[in-house]
Formats: C-alpha cells, sequence, structure tokens
C-alpha cells in the first residue's frame, strides 16, 4: 500500500483508495465494481460514531467478482500497508476497516471464512456470514464446512475510514489520505 500525505490549504480530508487484483490462475479474472474508491472531504460533522480518539466516518460498499472457466476452490487475498494489528492504513495514522459479506458462489448464498493459508485454504475463523478482514488475509467460501466450487464467486465489501482525533480535528490544512491494496487470487481445481 502506498501512503501519501500531503498538506494543502483549505478544509481537511480526501481520500482515494486504488483497487488492483492478480490471478495465479491466468484464466481467472478477478474484477471490482468500483476499482477506484473516493471519500470526498471528510470532516467532523461526518463522523458516524467515536470512541477512544477514533472516528468512525462514513462507509463505502462496493462489490468483488472472481470469474474462472472452470470450477474451483477460489480464495481472495487482501496485501496492503499494515498499520497495527495488521489493520489497512489509510493516509499514515489511520485506518481503513474492511468488511465482507454477502458471499455467493454460482448464485449460491454461502457462509465465508477468513484464512492465512495459502496452500490449503484452511480457515482461521469459523465460517460466518460477514467477516472483518486485514492485510494478507484471505477469503474462502464455505458450505456445511467444505470449502465450495465453482465459477463465479462475488461478496461485498464495506469500506470505513476510521480516523483519530488529532488527524480530523487538530488539521487546519486539506491533508490527502490514500491507501492501495492489491487482492491476489490462488485456486484450488
Amino acid at each position: 500500500m502506498k501512503t501519501c500525505y500531503s498538506l494543502l490549504f483549505a478544509a481537511f480530508a480526501s481520500m482515494i483508495l486504488l483497487f488492483s487484483a492478480r490471478a495465479s490462475s491466468e484464466e481467472c479474472q478477478v474484477t471490482f465494481s468500483q476499482p477506484v474508491v473516493s471519500f470526498g472531504k471528510l470532516k467532523p460533522s461526518d463522523i458516524a460514531a467515536s470512541q477512544k480518539n477514533w472516528n468512525r466516518m462514513p462507509a463505502k460498499e462496493i462489490t468483488a467478482n472472481v470469474f474462472c472457466p472452470e470450477p474451483r476452490v477460489m480464495a481472495l487475498f487482501l496485501q496492503s500497508t499494515a498499520g497495527v494489528n495488521g489493520g489497512v492504513l489509510f493516509g499514515q495514522d489511520g485506518r481503513l476497516a474492511i468488511i465482507a459479506d454477502n458471499m455467493v458462489v454460482d448464485g449460491h448464498a454461502c457462509t465465508l471464512a477468513k484464512t492465512t493459508d495459502r496452500i490449503g485454504f484452511t480457515p482461521s475463523s469459523s465460517p460466518t456470514q460477514r467477516a472483518f478482514i486485514k492485510n494478507n488475509e484471505g477469503l474462502v467460501a464455505r458450505q456445511n464446512a467444505a470449502p465450495v466450487r465453482g465459477k463465479h464467486m462475488s461478496f461485498t465489501l464495506k469500506i470505513v475510514p476510521v480516523i483519530n482525533n488529532s488527524q480530523l480535528r487538530h488539521v487546519a490544512d486539506n491533508t490527502l489520505l490514500e491507501s492501495n491494496m492489491a487482492w491476489e487470487l490462488l485456486t484450488q481445481e
């Protein structure tokens, strides 16, 4: 993830979130409903919730889609510059909370599980309807405790900026907050 922090005179924060994807299987494709997500200017009046000097800002949702010509077990891994505890950095001090849900494979709703296993896709969490994911974690579809094979996998990503008080309240200039995330697709036949 590339971090850019530049000061300009005006109000406060603007953000661009860029997605890129690479597939380990040449014939599979990964797409996003919005490869570039902008939160526009973030200001104190936008705060959705606050806790211990951290402010949750309004979220954006996008859809991730994976297409393969043959049925496969698919795992999509997030890679970015990580902050404390593996969270995705947003600028120098902010974070992006990434929540995945609505997993569908070949038109059938599935649960999803997080994994850090890039070979066997062994779940690192119990299958659930939604999951908070961090840097170097992947998502795999599950049904009845087994990985799901399919040609098309899709899920929703909710991206929530979390900014500390010093970034939001004590800055007199505009600050550009940027985060780049790469997604790596790994498959099993």
